[in-house]
């Protein structure tokens, strides 16, 4: 398919996957250069793709693999925005978002929705949540199996770190009772969560901060876990929600990142639970 025929792709790409298994994603890239390709839509702060044909979004969306398309913007500078198409794509309403800027900290988010791609869905277990007293009951029991989750942890969602964050936050005091109490009860579970492909994932409330030589992109990432069953509440969904700061060097596109470095930190914030 590639260089020639309808829909023809600019070329094929593997990346490694990290992880105790050797494997690598495969997808295909598609590139648009030129102003006339997207439009500025203020109402909803993203650029709505115009002048692709339709027959080619649809044959891009129908492959056996995912395609990441780039849209390289010329003025009034140089910017090139990323998005990724697969089989659940909607063709009539295609945009990007202003933050999915083709730079370092896009890689992470790239490989976590290529993770959503390449991973099935897993059907979740059967819970059971022992009966407390009262939050101080919870937080005893739940503090010595938390500190057997603590470390980091790779899976679908990259290499998370579990440290005393994320106790500190599930315990302020801002945070009601009942609130402490039902998100320590769920947590010792939280790497077997962080193992399985989520249903659903966000990237919300990304900041961009330039200094002098670096580039710091702080976001929230969020999971959505369905259909997991708890012996006290049923059926709900797990909300797992992640902090991660990017930082490299101001000058990487100009130097390569040969003699840059791309530090990136996904630490756990918290975990709660929201009856189905």
């Amino acid at each position: 398919m590639r260089g020639e025929g309808l829909g023809a792709l600019d070329l094929q790409v593997k990346i490694p996957v990290a992880g105790p298994v050797k494997t690598h994603h495969q997808l295909a890239v598609q590139v648009k250069t030129g102003d006339s390709y997207a439009q500025w839509t203020p109402t909803k702060s993203r650029w709505r793709i115009d002048n692709v044909d339709l027959a080619h979004l649809a044959k891009w969306r129908g492959t056996n693999q995912p395609v990441l398309f780039l849209w390289v913007r010329i003025t009034p500078v140089v910017r090139i925005y990323w998005k990724l198409i697969t089989k659940q794509t909607p063709l009539e309403t295609m945009s990007l978002s202003e933050s999915h800027s083709l730079d370092p900290a896009a890689r992470f988010e790239i490989e976590r929705l290529l993770h959503m791609h390449r991973l099935e869905i897993s059907n979740q277990t059967q819970f059971t949540v022992k009966t407390f007293q009262g939050t101080a009951d919870v937080r005893d029991w739940a503090a010595d199996k938390f500190r057997e989750c603590t470390g980091t942890h790779q899976g679908p969602l990259g290499e998370v770190r579990i440290s005393n964050y994320a106790w500190r936050h599930l315990t302020r005091v801002t945070r009601t009772q009942s609130h402490i109490r039902d998100s320590l009860s769920v947590l010792p579970y939280v790497r077997h969560f962080l193992n399985q492909r989520p249903h659903k994932i966000y990237t919300i409330s990304q900041e961009r901060k330039v200094t002098r030589n670096a580039v710091t992109v702080t976001r929230k990432v969020l999971a959505i876990y369905k259909d997991a069953r708890f012996s006290d509440k049923g059926t709900c969904a797990v909300y797992i929600r992640l902090d991660e700061c990017i930082i490299y060097p101001k000058n990487w596109d100009g130097r390569g990142l040969f003699r840059g470095e791309v530090r990136h930190d996904l630490k756990l914030e918290s975990i709660y639970r929201k009856p189905a």
